[in-house]
């Protein structure tokens, strides 16, 4: 692993103020144990405040931002599409109100804030990939200003409304359960049904900072997406979608008809067979090889 001046610790040429963020040894644990490939961080300001960027990758190859997962820090959802890095930019902003260093001033609507990001990095267009909560975050982009994506990849998004199921319930249960007594046997109970691997094997990082979303954190109702799925009729920006067969929050066989009937440039729209919310090691291998295919046919060497 390596890191830029900044990316040890410091802002614009100084050092990380403290107690800004609960989850500062969980987000460099996250680098250490997940990501294999070198990583540069930045600020940035947006309307929001300050905003902290991971990066990944060559900064004249074409940029991809990746925007992270709810209740996990940016690294986590990074180390899922780390390889792309080989070919992308890849530009992870911490999502404000998540777990992170950006300052925690959540957007009434996430879609400014993304220009935001964009504006200040010097970037017109730019591929996003948005995972869960970030694919929210991603949809409500391409209301507010589909012209500056280049192609849109959504990996278990939110933005198409939370179905109810009794999977779903336990999960709400035992995480309220958790916020009173928090103690790692109910966490991982919690848990489990989120994750494709035995709860067992998953990294102490990712279970660690899931914890502490839950013990200090407001437990969210709602996520992000357009107020009304209408407002993507006219987004005809090529667009992947990956869904899990098994995922308790946004399920394959509820999600993918309103996928299909919203996206009027749905490239494909795959279902991963027997994946929950949180990816196994081959199923985000998978994601990884069917995301560099479908950039690759629009931002890869043979395009003309």
């Amino acid at each position: 692993m390596e890191f830029s001046e900044q990316s040890a610790g410091s802002v614009d040429g100084g050092i990380r103020p403290a107690k800004v963020s609960r989850f500062g040894d969980l987000y460099d644990d996250a680098i250490s144990v997940l990501l294999d490939v070198p990583v540069t961080d930045r600020w940035i300001e947006t309307r929001t405040g300050r905003t902290h960027v991971l990066t990944a990758g060559d900064a004249t190859a074409p940029p991809v931002v990746v925007f992270q997962g709810g209740n996990v820090t940016n690294p986590v959802t990074l180390a899922w599409v780390q390889e792309l890095s080989s070919e992308y930019y890849l530009i992870a902003p911490d999502t404000p109100e998540q777990p992170g260093w950006s300052d925690p001033h959540e957007p009434d609507e996430y879609g400014p804030w993304v220009v935001d990001v964009l504006d200040d990095l010097g970037i017109d267009r730019a591929a996003m990939i948005g995972v869960s909560h970030g694919g929210g975050v991603l949809l409500e982009a391409a209301v507010h200003a589909p012209d500056r994506i280049a192609a849109a990849v959504l990996v278990a998004p939110a933005g198409f409304g939370t179905p109810l199921s009794s999977a779903l319930a336990r999960i709400v249960v035992l995480s309220l359960a958790y916020r009173v007594v928090p103690r790692r046997g109910l966490l991982s109970r919690a848990l489990a049904p989120m994750f494709s691997d035995s709860i067992e094997t998953v990294d102490d990082v990712v279970i660690e900072t899931v914890g502490q979303a839950l013990r200090t954190g407001d437990l969210q109702a709602s996520f992000p997406g357009p107020d009304d799925l209408a407002d993507l009729a006219a987004f005809d920006t090529p667009t992947l979608v990956i869904l899990s067969e098994r995922d308790p929050f946004f399920p394959a066989s509820r999600i993918r008809p309103r996928v299909e009937q919203t996206l009027p440039a749905l490239v494909e729209c795959i279902t991963l067979a027997g994946e929950r919310h949180f990816l196994s090691l081959p199923g985000q291998e998978r994601v990884t090889d069917h995301i560099r295919r479908f950039l690759d046919e629009r931002f890869g060497p043979d395009e003309e």
